[in-house]
């Protein structure tokens, strides 16, 4: 995983695009399509947002060249084992969560944890897309929208995160 191009392909290509689109002379909300895609899934769990990859749209692929995916495997693989660690939903079970962040990942029995950690990346971006990009059409509109969705993330996410908890995650994902 991590290690050949990836597409975004569809209306998830289109929101890309315009994810990565300048919107003035020089400014942009993401600059690569790698930043979307690295922070696309923590956004689509966070949300509890999944998609399905589709080919709606008139726009072709947008792609992350292996290059891009291979120099920052590590960062890639750290959302990965985050996801397969807290996703309670999607296993219950904590040594089994445990198993397919490390044990599993990178082989042929995770192909299943890998569509589901597909489906938080085009989930994410829809959420980024909505929230960024949503019904802005100036600068202005573009940083309102970044604003008031770092602001909803303070409130839904960082008053209510406990240290302890941080700190188990961080052991699980040290291990």
């Amino acid at each position: 995983m991590f290690d050949k191009e990836y597409s975004f392909r569809g209306t998830h290509a289109d929101k890309v695009v315009k994810l990565t689109a300048k919107f003035d002379d020089k400014n942009s909300i993401f600059k690569r399509n790698l930043d979307v895609y690295m922070m696309a899934p923590i956004v689509g769990f966070l949300y509890q947002r999944r998609a399905e990859s589709n080919n709606d749209g008139d726009q072709k692929p947008t792609k992350i060249f292996p290059e891009q995916l291979i120099g920052n495997k590590d960062d890639l693989a750290f959302n990965y084992r985050l996801i397969m660690l807290l996703d309670k939903n999607y296993e219950p079970e904590l040594e089994r969560r445990i198993d397919k962040a490390f044990r599993l990942y990178n082989t042929d029995e995770a192909a299943e944890d890998e569509k589901l950690f597909e489906s938080y990346v085009l989930g994410g971006v829809d959420v980024l897309y909505e929230k960024i990009i949503g019904n802005a059409s100036s600068a202005e509109g573009y940083m309102s929208n970044l604003y008031d969705f770092m602001e909803d993330m303070d409130e839904r996410y960082n008053q209510t995160i406990d240290a302890n908890r941080i700190d188990e995650l961080c052991k699980l994902a040290k291990r």
